[in-house]
């Protein structure tokens, strides 16, 4: 694991790059940006705690959003092979990323089962579903952030 600091207005991540490696921000702030040009949208914003790319450190591929510092952004960053070694030494952090996943994996279950496949496009609730995960971190109490916070932190040891 390293640590990087990215300077605001810094592309972290883009959509549709290869990707072996997720993130855990330290300090700072994101946005998670879906699409390109004049369809490129905003859909939620991170911040310290919060992980990104942690598809990419289960089965590498092509990442699926565009991450851009805001703010100077310190992070964490776990390669693939990293999280498949820390899956045996640090159990505890390899499962906090999988929660991440799993947590994000329900979501989308959920709104999918809701969804009217007559009217609506897979794309659409991907980004329906990112917006909604951003408006329940913001709904969350300054002490639920930080217990999710120090939960991370003490998980990167």
């Amino acid at each position: 694991m390293s640590t990087i600091t990215y300077n605001p207005g810094a592309i972290v991540i883009a959509e549709g790059e290869a990707g072996d490696s997720a993130f855990l921000i330290m300090r700072g702030t994101a946005e998670v940006i879906v699409g390109e040009g004049k369809k490129a949208k905003t859909v939620a914003t991170l911040s310290e705690g919060e992980v990104f790319g942690e598809m990419c450190i289960l089965e590498p591929g092509m990442r699926s959003a565009t991450v851009k510092a805001v703010t100077e952004l310190e992070c964490v960053v776990t390669s693939y092979e990293q999280f498949t070694e820390s899956m045996e030494t640090n159990p505890a952090q390899a499962a906090l990323y999988m929660k991440t996943l799993v947590t994000r994996l329900r979501q989308m279950n959920q709104m999918m089962a809701a969804m009217d496949p007559k009217k609506r496009r897979l794309l659409d609730v991907f980004r329906d579903w990112q917006r909604e995960e951003a408006e329940r971190w913001e709904k969350l109490s300054d002490e639920e952030r930080e217990i999710q916070h120090l939960a991370l932190m003490m998980s990167s040891f």
